[in-house]
């Protein structure tokens, strides 16, 4: 991959979008800023979708918004980045997270930049940085089926009612993997996670999420309703390098861990003591790291194995469980909180 520019496409007419979700990502040909003027030029809104080219339900939900001519003036300039389009295009189409060989690009966003994935994210920094907006929407699918929620590195009033206006669910983290939520760009920035790649409900959540940061008229205001459910500093169960997964209703003969086929059933709801995600040999939770925000590994506080079945060992709330073991071996099995 050679160092790209992000091309810019302005106030595209919705006969120019393409018949299809597929020509209207040819017609990009790579990362694209695509930016529509608003009711109100003084004041701009980003959003980033498609960091991620398995995960399409924001660059669905942009297209429709796009080709419908009876869309309204956004209330602000609004600028959009559709960043991993080859990735995305890709046979099977809306199936590779990233190239092969190339880093996952929602872990480029620090320094040194020095790869070509690294670049764009510098250059998208840079934009960000120029447009002065006043909140920035990363926008998401989880890796496996699940609710939507938003996620913030600050617990501050402004991140939180902009929170609150896409979701019920907010994850305050401190884990520094050089995501774009880590940046530091001068105005409030969450991540928003749709829900699963395949869920009708992910795509309708980013349908509804563009509209209502093209038309709300203060991001900031808290929404009426009740507070939102907070999750405070999640831990990842990651599995060691060299170490074979795979997904089942038993043990399965040649892997190391095999989790739970039905594992995704447990996102975002209390897993009690003793409930079972998979199988594992005898010493299998050396298999593992849950490092807490001190540096140490707590596994052993968490889970247990008996008679080879990994179980938990007090209540948790586990969340962004993928069902795939190319993204759980690359990334994590699922984040998780004490409850």
């Amino acid at each position: 991959m050679q160092h790209v520019t992000p091309q810019t496409w302005k106030d595209p007419l919705p006969e120019s979008i393409g018949a299809s979700i597929k020509a209207f990502l040819c017609q990009m040909r790579g990362p694209t800023w695509i930016d529509i003027t608003g009711a109100d030029t003084s004041r701009t809104r980003v959003l980033v979708t498609l960091l991620h080219g398995n995960e399409p339900s924001g660059v669905k939900a942009l297209f429709h918004w796009l080709r419908d001519p009876l869309r309204a003036i956004p209330r602000t300039n609004m600028s959009i980045f559709v960043c991993s389009v080859e990735a995305a295009l890709t046979e099977p189409e809306f199936s590779h997270r990233y190239l092969p060989g190339l880093p996952d690009m929602n872990r480029c966003f620090r320094p040194p930049y020095d790869s070509p994935c690294g670049n764009i994210a510098r250059q998208i920094l840079r934009r960000i940085t120029a447009l002065k907006p006043e909140a920035v929407v990363d926008m998401h699918n989880t890796s496996g089926a699940g609710p939507d929620f938003a996620v913030t590195t600050r617990l501050d009033p402004l991140y939180i009612n902009l929170a609150q206006q896409f979701s019920s669910r907010l994850i305050l983290t401190e884990l520094h993997l050089g995501a774009l939520m880590e940046a530091p760009v001068a105005c409030p920035i969450i991540t928003l996670e749709c829900g699963g790649s395949f869920d009708l409900s992910a795509d309708q959540k980013a349908v509804t999420a563009l509209e209502i940061l093209s038309r709300s008229d203060n991001l900031f205001l808290a929404p009426p309703g009740p507070e939102i459910d907070l999750y405070r500093h999640p831990l990842r169960l990651e599995i060691k390098d060299g170490v074979s997964l795979t997904y089942g209703e038993q043990a399965e003969p040649g892997y190391d861990v095999t989790l739970a086929f039905d594992i995704e059933k447990h996102n975002f709801g209390i897993t009690g003591p003793g409930e079972s995600l998979g199988w594992v040999p005898h010493n299998g939770l050396d298999y593992f790291t849950a490092i807490n925000d001190q540096g140490v590994d707590i596994k052993h506080d968490l889970f247990q194995v008996i008679d080879g079945v990994l179980q938990v060992r007090l209540p948790l709330r586990l969340f962004m469980i993928t069902p795939r073991p190319e993204i759980a071996i690359k990334d994590c099995l699922f984040y998780l909180v004490d409850q």
